[in-house]
């Protein structure tokens, strides 16, 4: 157990926290926008042959998590952040709970937790796995990997590699690699990784899979019926600043009017594929503002701080640079209560696949 965790569990038992929030609740402070990332949420089963990284809780962990929130913040929306940019005050301990990629545990077991909490939550989907029935791009590496029936395989696209299937950090390699590399044919490199270990894959075998894991347009409408919000995680969840000025610009606004054309609803908000701040690449900055967007959400470990009124004038924050939170199966209730109470203690983790 790290010092974290050691001081979480500390605070934890002693009553800290929970004294912490209700302080909050009597002083003039500027509203602490807590914003907590999920991703997938499901039980930690041996031989699980998709990525194991990527699932944030198990249903009974996100329950206590969930039962902490409704306790001691109060739950908003985008609306409610959106106000706040332009003066309006937040209430007091305010928390957003997000969602990103389109995990069909979303709908399945996410859902039901929240609306017995009457808690709000923001959805970002990742427009074209929804619409083509596709496979997450890391989820097929996995499934490869997990698949492989040669044990070791090179390779020379994007960069000379051989690798192990079985070895730990591969995956983590290769998700790095789409990650990181500009102009990456997707589809080259994962044909050839399927090759390269043996993997027979067609386009059948991936709807199945997508069906498995990636919510269909139905899921998604019956979370904006529920009163959820739905917003943008880009169309093919490539990092955007891995793409060329064009790509990125018709990424941005596919995945924007695809939400919109099925919910009915003005898409206000994107959360970044991966999670990497924007702010300090202005063509990256400049195309999500252009394509319509006016709420940008990093995986920054941190609480944004939002002053009402005047003051929000002057402690401006920039909207495209949202911090939130991560959160992880390991993670203890007492270092998640930690993180929305004392959020200069977040929890920092490896930087999540997806």
């Amino acid at each position: 157990m790290g010092y974290r965790e050691r001081f979480a569990s500390a605070l934890y038992g002693a009553g800290a926290l929970g004294a912490v929030m209700n302080v909050r609740r009597h002083l003039p402070v500027p509203g602490t926008l807590s914003v907590v990332t999920y991703h997938h949420i499901a039980e930690d089963t041996p031989g699980y042959k998709y990525d194991p990284g990527v699932a944030d809780a198990t249903p009974a962990q996100f329950r206590r998590q969930m039962e902490l929130v409704a306790k001691y913040c109060t739950p908003v929306g985008i609306d409610e952040v959106v106000r706040a940019l332009d003066g309006a005050p937040l209430p007091k301990n305010p928390i957003l709970i997000t969602f990103d990629d389109g995990y069909k545990s979303c709908r399945e077991t996410a859902l039901p937790i929240l609306k017995s909490l009457g808690i709000p939550a923001v959805f970002f989907i990742a427009t074209g796995f929804v619409n083509d029935r596709t496979l997450y791009w890391w989820e097929r590496i996995a499934l490869v990997l997990s698949s492989a029936t040669k044990p070791s395989a090179a390779f020379t696209y994007p960069i000379p590699l051989e690798l192990a299937a079985a070895h730990p950090g591969t995956l983590r390699t290769l998700t790095s690699l789409v990650k990181d590399t500009h102009g990456l044919d997707l589809e080259r490199f994962l044909g050839e990784l399927a090759k390269g270990f043996g993997v027979d894959w067609d386009p059948e075998l991936e709807r199945t899979h997508s069906n498995e894991l990636v919510m269909t347009w139905d899921d998604v409408r019956a979370l904006a019926r529920a009163g959820m919000d739905i917003e943008s995680h880009s169309r093919q969840h490539r990092v955007l600043q891995t793409l060329d000025p064009a790509s990125l610009a018709e990424d941005l606004l596919a995945s924007k009017r695809e939400v919109e054309a099925q919910i009915g609803k003005p898409v206000r908000a994107i959360a970044y594929p991966v999670g990497r701040k924007i702010s300090h690449l202005p063509a990256v900055r400049h195309a999500v503002a252009a394509a319509g967007y006016k709420l940008g959400f990093t995986n920054m470990s941190g609480a944004t701080r939002i002053w009402p009124g005047a003051m929000g004038r002057v402690m401006k924050i920039d909207p495209f640079d949202m911090r939130r939170v991560s959160t992880e199966r390991e993670m203890s209730d007492a270092m998640f209560f930690t993180q929305i109470a004392l959020p200069e203690l977040a929890y920092i983790q490896a930087p999540p696949r997806s």
